[in-house]
């Protein structure tokens, strides 16, 4: 029983250097975001960049749609809006707020799209 306690806690020690702490879980900041989807052509990186950045910004759109529709609530972005202007949209937002980079980038693709496609009122 005691072996088994000793080898419990020390499976949490070493865990707990793998995950990270609650003020670190945001994968992405803004900042890291935007570089990614500013990426110039020239760049030998640049479709791999580009495809970060796209699946980046639709992951976080699906999530929240994902989130209202189990809430029963609708999506606020029209069905006809295209990833590229997901991504347009979300870059301009970026570079419009750099004082807010520093923030956890999946916010700010919700506040980006938020601010391109504002929700009705409640009713």
């Amino acid at each position: 029983m005691t072996a088994c306690r000793t080898l419990s806690g020390l499976a949490v020690i070493a865990l707990s250097g793998v995950f990270p702490s609650a003020s670190e879980a945001a994968f992405y900041s803004g900042t890291e975001l935007f570089k990614v989807c500013t990426t110039e052509r020239s760049r030998a990186d640049y479709i791999e960049k580009t495809y970060e950045c796209v699946a980046y910004i639709t992951g976080a759109v699906d999530a929240f749609n994902t989130t209202r529709e189990t809430n029963k609530r609708r999506s606020c972005i029209p069905a006809d809006v295209t990833i590229d202007r997901l991504k347009t949209v979300t870059v301009d937002y970026l570079r419009d707020n750099l004082d807010k980079r520093d923030a956890a980038a999946s916010a700010l693709v919700f506040a980006a799209t938020r601010a391109a496609w504002p929700c009705g009122k409640r009713k």
